[in-house]
């Protein structure tokens, strides 16, 4: 009964560190050390009570730490707050439940392919992708050279399989004969997944690079297009980018983009305005990229379009990109297709924003050989500068190097590994221009080629598991 009272301790602990585990106070270690303690408290109580602690617990820091961060009424927001302290809760219940038969350090396996099971399943139906996901609380780059490997179920594994190995551990009195088990088990795949991504950091620098220049919005401009739709106010802003565009090419940018929906007209005006643009391509010899938001006059009540057209310096329209994944509210869905041109400076593609948050869309890419993805944003100082950093995720997935460019949010650029190249916060800086150094040549990832294979695997051993133990069960 002491032990019992006692293990509310572990709770505590578990409890205040979920507020550091996710979301807008996340701390990379914090996202290890909240599941230990979480174990350790079921490991006192009967699975269900347990089980019950962990939603209550999840559900109220998930209220916290997700406020701000998720764009949707508050009624869904707490209905969202409680299915994921429900999933979370669930891979526990199971791990608690399997570890009263299930002996000896495979069963340490248990927590960490259950969750990756769960996850993936959560991934692939949530509506904001892998936005939130565990893995992207992680900011070591040598770990994060794994995502080249495993994607992001690779680092959610480790994370969880620890928390495990030490309760195991915990289980067995830390013994030396349990400690040289866990050394072979875990600490050497660790040793070896971090020495992997020290020296992919190291090779491989030496790229020759091309100058790339983002157009940001202004913070007046971005009020206007908010609050105050006038053509005026508009033309203005698309005048503006016209300039930013030359002197962008005069301060040698061969690629120039802007931020996502910072030219807005309506239809009748798009071919005019793409005209003007072919014009100055043409003559500063430069690739544009236009982030546009068209309403169409033909259709009043439409919602507008969202996308991003690029011209060559040949004047010739490459491709147009609409939106795939737009935040709820606002923009039309595009048919989800990724498109790419050739140029003197690599494979170029384009996403917009959300986009980025979706595995399977940017898996599109993994047979295109993309060297560089130019990406408009649109975000919000709550998810500054997270949203850019996770976007980073697909680059080091797929081996491409990233610009991102987010009004109300951090433009950033990354090369394949992840590393940082150049950053500007809108909240913070006001220059209009934002330049990047990018290499012109990609890396063919082992992900791009497996895909979410460790995710798949994880998910037969937890079958296979399952079997055993419900085989146990039967028997005895």
């Amino acid at each position: 009964m002491a032990k019992n009272n006692y293990s509310y301790i572990y709770l505590l602990i578990g409890f205040v560190l979920l507020f550091f585990s996710n979301g807008r106070w996340v701390l990379p270690l914090g996202t290890f050390i909240a599941p230990i303690f979480l174990i350790r408290f079921l490991r006192f109580h009967k699975p269900l009570k347990g089980f019950v602690f962990l939603i209550f617990a999840g559900f109220i820091s998930n209220v916290f730490i997700w406020k701000g961060l998720i764009p949707v009424p508050d009624f869904v927001y707490y209905i969202m707050s409680f299915m994921m302290s429900l999933c979370t809760a669930l891979a526990f219940l199971i791990d608690r439940v399997y570890s009263q038969r299930l002996k000896g350090i495979v069963s340490t396996l248990v927590l960490p392919s259950a969750f990756v099971f769960i996850d993936y399943i959560s991934v692939s139906m949530n509506p904001g992708g892998t936005f939130g996901a565990l893995a992207t609380t992680q900011s070591s780059l040598p770990l994060l050279q794994l995502l080249s490997i495993t994607g992001i179920w690779g680092i959610t594994f480790f994370i969880f399989w620890i928390a495990s190995i030490i309760n195991w551990l915990w289980d067995n009195a830390f013994n030396e004969q349990t400690l040289r088990k866990a050394m072979w088990m875990y600490v050497v795949p660790l040793i070896i997944i971090i020495s992997y991504g020290q020296i992919s950091l190291v090779l491989g620098s030496t790229e020759s690079t091309v100058k790339i220049a983002s157009v940001n919005i202004s913070k007046m401009e971005m009020q206007h297009i908010f609050n105050d739709k006038t053509d005026s106010v508009n033309e203005q802003i698309n005048s503006n980018f016209l300039n930013n565009c030359e002197i962008a090419a005069r301060s040698e940018a061969k690629i120039v983009f802007g931020n996502e929906i910072m030219l807005n007209m309506s239809s009748d005006k798009e071919d005019a305005y793409i005209e003007k643009v072919k014009a100055v391509a043409v003559r500063e010899n430069i690739y544009i990229g236009l982030p546009m938001l068209i309403y169409p006059i033909e259709n009043p009540g439409a919602r507008p379009m969202n996308k991003i057209t690029w011209i060559s310096p040949q004047g010739k329209v490459l491709f147009t990109y609409f939106k795939a994944k737009p935040t709820p509210g606002e923009g039309s869905y595009g048919d989800g297709v990724i498109k790419y041109f050739d140029s003197p400076y690599g494979r170029i593609s384009s996403v917009i924003c959300f986009d980025m948050d979706f595995l399977k869309l940017i898996q599109q890419v993994s047979s295109m050989n993309i060297d560089i993805m130019l990406v408009p944003g649109n975000d919000w100082k709550e998810i500054t500068p997270y949203h850019t950093y996770a976007a980073s995720f697909r680059a080091i997935e797929q081996g491409f190097n990233l610009v991102r460019s987010a009004s109300r949010g951090l433009s950033a650029s990354f090369n394949y590994k992840g590393q940082v190249l150049s950053s500007q916060n809108y909240f913070t800086s006001k220059d209009t221009l934002f330049y990047s150094e990018v290499p012109m040549k990609g890396k063919r990832t082992i992900y791009a080629v497996i895909g979410d294979s460790f995710a798949w695997l994880c998910m037969f051993f937890f079958i296979i598991i399952s079997v055993i133990f419900i085989k146990q069960k039967f028997e005895k």
